[in-house]
């Protein structure tokens, strides 16, 4: 209990960066994708197994003319990287919130070998905010994967912040966009435990920090 207490004021950090396009970390609590080696993810440490939790993502893009390819969102509390091979399993692109047993079968097996009790009855695994559109996108790991629409979906033009709402007694996952808040971006469904996590492409810088949910 006194370490979980500890964890819950302690700043956030990304803890298992995973894929070779992120440059090595200078702060804890950001990551740099320097636009080459494809696709790859940023996990936080920091379990949420209860209540509310609020972040916020700073994202800064280097050329505005890049397509904003940022997922931000909840994953289990899994390792990306252990005994799953970057090239063989991932095919170079690491992007768990697209995992399924037709696509990336070697990994969906693997990341769904990690599953405990304390993930709950829920089925899903991994749940995101897409930067390019706005769209929420859902898999279970296993055969569903899911990219659907939301009552005031908005997609993040340029750099910008992207807050999330993860509220763990009522299920859900809602976005702020620039101190704005959009909506319920996923409406029900989500328990058990859950960590931040980043998965980019675009040439960008990405850094995540506890605060308040805007009023």
């Amino acid at each position: 209990l006194y370490r979980a207490l500890d964890q819950l004021r302690e700043p956030l950090s990304f803890d298992e960066l995973a894929g070779s396009g992120f440059s090595p970390q200078e702060n804890p609590a950001q990551v740099t994708h320097a636009g080459l080696g494809g696709w790859s993810t940023a996990v936080s440490g920091h379990v949420m197994r209860g209540g509310r939790h609020f972040v916020e993502f700073a994202i800064t893009y280097v050329f505005d003319r890049y397509v904003p390819n940022v997922y931000l969102g909840v994953i289990r509390p899994v390792s990306l990287t252990n005994d799953i091979n970057l090239r063989a399993d991932w095919r170079g692109n690491v992007v768990p919130v697209c995992v399924s047993s037709d696509h990336k079968p070697a990994v969906s097996e693997k990341l769904r070998s990690q599953r405990t009790a304390k993930w709950g009855d829920s089925d899903i695994h991994c749940c995101s905010y897409d930067c390019y559109n706005g769209r929420c996108g859902v898999t279970d790991w296993d055969t569903k994967v899911i990219d659907h629409e939301w009552r005031g979906r908005e997609r993040l033009d340029g750099s910008g912040t992207i807050g999330l709402l993860l509220d763990l007694d009522e299920g859900t996952l809602s976005v702020f966009k620039n101190n704005r808040r959009l909506g319920v971006m996923k409406e029900g469904g989500l328990s058990g435990e859950y960590c931040w996590f980043v998965s980019a492409l675009s040439p960008c810088e990405v850094s995540m920090s506890k605060s308040r949910a805007p009023n």
